[in-house]
């Protein structure tokens, strides 16, 4: 599994570079996060990992063909290529590409894994830090443009979240964030 995941995270960040999306130190937050909170759960930590890091391994191809709404599928059969290249038992792999299918939740989650994935997926957003990721690489577009998609973003993630830790440890930077928006 350890060379699965250095092989994941090789290429989600080639894929960053590539197409620049995601930026770097949002896969960097939620990967860091989503293992703080599996450990805490009791979730498998190396499965959160995975799921992390390849969730949006295709958002930026997606962009590109302007498909965003295929970015999960795209990844996830990305996820499956690598994946196939490794003696990981089916149930393993399962777990991980459905983490990577249910990362934007809406959805009853198929594990503890999948709904871990999708709560520090929230980070990107509704953490003071992961916003402030988001302007500074998101500060090409339009100043309009650019406070449309944050809280649109903003209020996407804070709806999905189903974990009370996590909403518990995102409210007070929620409302910071929340705030700051209702002022520009």
């Amino acid at each position: 599994m350890e060379d699965f995941i250095k092989e994941a995270r090789s290429f989600a960040y080639n894929e960053t570079e590539r197409t620049c999306m995601p930026v770097r130190p949002h896969i960097d937050l939620a990967t860091e996060m989503g293992k703080k909170i599996a450990k805490d759960l009791g979730a498998n930590v190396d499965i959160v990992e995975a799921g992390t890091l390849l969730m949006d391994c295709q958002i930026g191809q997606a962009l590109k063909e302007g498909n965003l709404k295929s970015h999960a599928q795209m990844s996830a059969s990305e996820a499956k290529k690598i994946l196939d290249k490794y003696n990981i038992n089916e149930e393993v792999k399962n777990n991980i590409i459905s983490c990577i299918l249910e990362h934007h939740g809406g959805v009853k989650f198929s594990s503890l894994e999948s709904e871990v994935v999708c709560n520090a997926d929230c980070y990107r957003f509704i953490s003071v830090k992961g916003f402030m990721f988001a302007v500074r690489y998101l500060r090409d577009m339009s100043f309009d443009d650019l406070v449309k998609i944050l809280n649109e973003k903003v209020e996407e993630k804070w709806n999905v979240l189903t974990l009370d830790s996590v909403k518990k440890d995102l409210a007070p930077q929620h409302n910071i964030i929340k705030s700051f928006l209702s002022h520009l």
